[in-house]
């Protein structure tokens, strides 16, 4: 039996986390963590992680749902936007997770002053690895709902992409499953400006990191307009 698609991409990402010189039982901050998948798929596969996110409705199922067996390596937090990542000021990670929607929805500003406070939480040889929607594959791919499961979380999303602007509009309906029936827990909406790999690098040397390796996938694919996501690998520019 095929592995479930949110477990095979946390396979993915222990293996290139491996492979980039980070052992199992490395400290991981998974921010904005979303709906979780990765983070609670990383902690199985041996890593610490501290996942933070803003949707507490979000951020109390996945408590729920990681169990005792979890409890010692798998840590949920809410935060405000604009205080993600809201961890300690001496708290360091060996590596910084930030994926999907983690920069892009805000003004560039604000995207800066987010990855200058998470310089503040890497420990000494760390690694950044902001994951991005790769703008291409989008323009050539409209597809207007998706649909997400964690535990007995659902998560409806609903999109819409403008080509000529870049611009992704979300909106995230959450459900509870109880048997056959579902309540409406609550609702979210992002707005997203799509950047071009050059626009992320200079976001990120904009906010004092380093970029040392771009790819189209955890498995260092090149990127190609079909890759659906964009993988920069960073380290603060005076490491």
């Amino acid at each position: 039996m095929a592995p479930h698609p949110s477990a095979a991409e946390a396979e993915e990402i222990a293996r290139f986390l491996r492979d980039s010189g980070v052992p199992s039982g490395a400290r991981v901050l998974d921010a904005p963590c979303g709906l979780g998948r990765r983070a609670h798929g990383l902690a199985e596969q041996g890593f610490r992680v501290t996942a933070v996110d803003p949707n507490e409705v979000a951020i109390q199922a996945l408590r729920k749902r990681a169990g005792r067996g979890l409890a010692d390596r798998l840590e949920y937090r809410s935060a405000p936007p604009a205080r993600l990542p809201d961890r300690p000021p001496a708290e360091r990670f060996d590596v910084l997770l930030c994926l999907d929607h983690a920069i892009s929805r805000d003004p560039p500003g604000d995207d800066v002053a987010f990855l200058q406070r998470l310089r503040g939480h890497l420990a000494p040889g760390g690694l950044l690895l902001v994951e991005l929607l790769h703008r291409d594959f989008f323009a050539a791919r409209p597809r207007p709902f998706a649909y997400h499961v964690i535990g007995q979380i659902e998560q409806h999303e609903f999109r819409t992409f403008d080509a000529a602007t870049g611009v992704l509009e979300l909106t995230w309906k959450f459900y509870e499953r109880s048997g056959e029936d579902l309540r409406f827990r609550g609702t979210s909406a992002a707005r997203l400006r799509l950047v071009s790999p050059h626009e992320a690098t200079s976001l990120l040397e904009s906010a004092g990191w380093r970029i040392e390796a771009l790819h189209g996938g955890w498995g260092r694919e090149p990127v190609t307009p079909d890759r659906r996501k964009i993988l920069l690998v960073a380290r603060p520019a005076r490491d």
